[in-house]
């Protein structure tokens, strides 16, 4: 059995940086320091697949090869400020904030004849899928419907969309959809502030332009589809799914069964979810005792934490720093009462 081919002629990545910095420092002592960077990175000769072989040469393994090149650009940013109003009050802040997009500049592709098929010019983390309608009324509609090239289905199970118009609903009907699988803006921000003894701080951070595909289930160990492995259904299956008491053409959940079906667990829209999100991190909450010199103590602090205050997204199903399966361990909310003493 042949796994892979020897290749002498691979050789290392190349990259070509630029970073272009500006630094700011506003009002007396700084109390506003702006960073911000413009950077740019050029691979090539990446090593990838290579995908643009007939089945007449008649390979057992795939090819791969230093055959591509990918762009990458974006913007990193940071903000200071930090000022003592008085003798009591005193304030700081600090934000960050980074966009970054990358392109595929040159890849070993298959002559795709439809150009949307092509991943040139698209993002690395870009997903190709196909374009879910709804689910399937009844026998009747299956039959005056295209044919879907992924196993047996029937009413209750997903209906895609012909994008080709060849009468065959197949991989080449899947289209570019939805943000990259990874976020091409992050940021974050937190606040300080105290009065005389009392100390206030919180931080929160958060993601956009970013898609999560949630994974119906491809075997034993991953995807959330019930009683696949003796698996539990998630609320929102139990709550939203397709049977033939409640035939919802638009429920969350198609068809029931107890073993993966490759027709609903396609790659598509219907599991397809905007992944962006901001949570409160933690605030904290202290007070300071001072003026214990007498009991050897220089300093006492007494402090409240709550960290994952909150979360907002549209993505209600669960965490979405999660990503695309529900059934791993989320993060919890932490409640915090501690006594920090400085000798």
């Amino acid at each position: 059995m042949i796994n892979r081919y020897a290749n002498p002629e691979i050789t290392w990545e190349k990259t070509a940086k630029t970073n272009l910095g500006l630094e700011i420092s506003l009002f007396k002592d700084e109390v506003v320091n702006l960073e911000l960077d413009y950077f740019t990175e050029s691979r090539s000769q990446i090593y990838w697949n290579r995908d643009n072989f007939p089945a007449t040469a008649g390979l057992a393994a795939v090819i791969a090869g230093n055959v591509g090149k990918a762009d990458t650009k974006g913007v990193d940013s940071q903000l200071k400020i930090q000022h003592q109003f008085n003798r009591d009050l005193w304030l700081q802040g600090r934000g960050n904030f980074t966009y970054s997009t990358n392109k595929i500049i040159d890849i070993d592709e298959r002559l795709y004849p439809d150009v949307y098929l092509r991943r040139k010019g698209y993002s690395i983390y870009q997903v190709w899928g196909l374009v879910a309608e709804r689910l399937f009324i009844d026998e009747e509609e299956i039959i005056n419907s295209p044919k879907q090239d992924f196993g047996e289905y029937m009413a209750g199970d997903i209906k895609y969309k012909d994008v080709n118009g060849d009468g065959v609903v197949n991989t080449n009907d899947r289209v570019a959809m939805g943000f990259p699988t990874k976020p091409e803006l992050q940021y974050g921000f937190g606040l300080s502030a105290g009065y005389k003894n009392f100390d206030l701080s919180f931080f929160g951070q958060g993601n956009s332009r970013v898609s999560i595909f949630i994974d119906p289930g491809q075997g034993n160990n991953t995807g959330i589809a019930p009683f696949i492995a003796f698996r539990n259904a998630m609320p929102i299956v139990a709550n939203d799914y397709w049977s033939e008491t409640a035939p919802n053409p638009h429920a969350f959940w198609p068809r029931l069964s107890t073993i993966p079906l490759d027709n609903n667990i396609q790659t598509s829209s219907w599991w397809m979810r905007n992944g962006s999100f901001f949570r409160m991190k933690q605030i904290d909450l202290g007070y300071n005792v001072t003026n214990l010199q007498k009991i050897f103590i220089d300093n006492l602090r007494v402090y409240f934490t709550i960290e994952n205050v909150f979360l907002l997204s549209k993505f209600k199903l669960w965490d979405p720093e999660m990503g695309n399966e529900g059934l791993k361990y989320p993060l919890n909310r932490r409640f915090n009462i501690g006594v920090k003493i400085d000798f």
